[in-house]
């Protein structure tokens, strides 16, 4: 199914973007200095990847839950069901990635325990780019998108995963069914989060004492943060050399896969921030149907104008 969000009042999304305050903030990375986050970013992965190791994403995605926001029907927020639900198994969500023609192949499906509800892996394979080549990456890399389903009334759990994974080294382990391990988790080199912004929705979040029980990341990540006007939330906490912000959102959207695939694949490729913010915004315009002018200003990181601006 193609999903078209209605349009929301502006005095509503007013409200919605100042429901909880965010976090204090930090000083906003430039563009040259997001670029110099990215190169040392791009240097650690590219080791891993000239030793034949692939490159390895972490995405958490709590299930849309009727009880906390509008779904679009009862199956599709149907925070229990990840075989119906709005961000899981729709055009527009992780489904998104079994598309024809996507260069993905999904070789792994999981069940999980308590709140997490299945574990979904995809995999594709790219010739190195410039970037990885400069880099000394010459054999064809191999990149696995680990997606993690959570329990729409669990999105507390899958946020502190989220960060955990981001500011920690612990792994999360999936071993697919020809024996391969997977080490995602905190040993990814990408980690992100898509759904609803439920940062949004505490009066404040307890990131140092997060960042403490993490215990801290012996080496830099990429950061993707999809959901409603992820930035002003956690760009302030979160942003630094060792969580690289590749993209994060402005404004109200559509917490879908697409967005979050074409970033992935353009990091992937070796592409730069502002790249990387076209490709999600190219992936959302085709997936939402609609023009590209009025979708990308959405999405930013440090390579955008309005990063960081108020």
């Amino acid at each position: 199914m193609r999903l078209r969000l209605a349009p929301v009042p502006a005095l509503l999304a007013i409200a919605l973007l100042l429901a909880a305050p965010p976090p204090a903030a930090a000083e906003p990375a430039s563009g040259r200095e997001g670029a110099g986050w990215l190169d040392r970013l791009q240097d650690d992965v590219a080791r891993d990847l000239a030793a034949g190791r692939p490159l390895v994403v972490q995405v958490h995605v709590p299930l849309c839950e009727s009880s906390i926001i509008r779904c679009g029907n009862a199956r599709l927020g149907d925070g229990d069901a990840p075989a119906t639900n709005l961000y899981w198994s729709t055009s527009g969500g992780f489904r998104w990635f079994d598309r024809r023609g996507s260069g993905w192949r999904r070789v792994h499906v999981a069940g999980g325990g308590g709140n997490l509800l299945e574990t979904r892996v995809w995999r594709r394979t790219l010739a190195p780019a410039a970037a990885w080549r400069a880099r000394g990456v010459k054999q064809p890399i191999t990149v696995y998108v680990v997606a993690m389903a959570w329990r729409g009334t669990a999105i507390r759990e899958a946020m502190d995963a989220y960060v955990a994974d981001l500011l920690g080294d612990r792994p999360r382990e999936v071993t697919l069914a020809d024996g391969t391990a997977i080490r995602a988790g905190g040993a990814a080199h990408v980690v992100g989060f898509v759904g609803h912004n439920g940062w949004m929705d505490v009066d404040e979040y307890d990131f140092a004492g997060a960042a403490r029980r993490a215990g801290g990341s012996s080496r830099p990540k990429g950061m993707i943060a999809l959901a409603c006007a992820t930035e002003p939330y956690l760009a302030p906490a979160l942003a630094r050399e060792k969580s690289v912000p590749l993209l994060m959102t402005r404004s109200l959207l559509f917490a879908g896969a697409h967005a979050f695939e074409g970033a992935v694949t353009a990091f992937a490729r070796g592409g730069s921030l502002a790249r990387i913010r076209l490709a999600a915004a190219e992936n959302y315009a085709l997936g939402q149907d609609k023009p590209l002018r009025r979708v990308s200003p959405m999405f930013t990181n440090p390579a955008h104008t309005l990063w960081r601006a108020r």
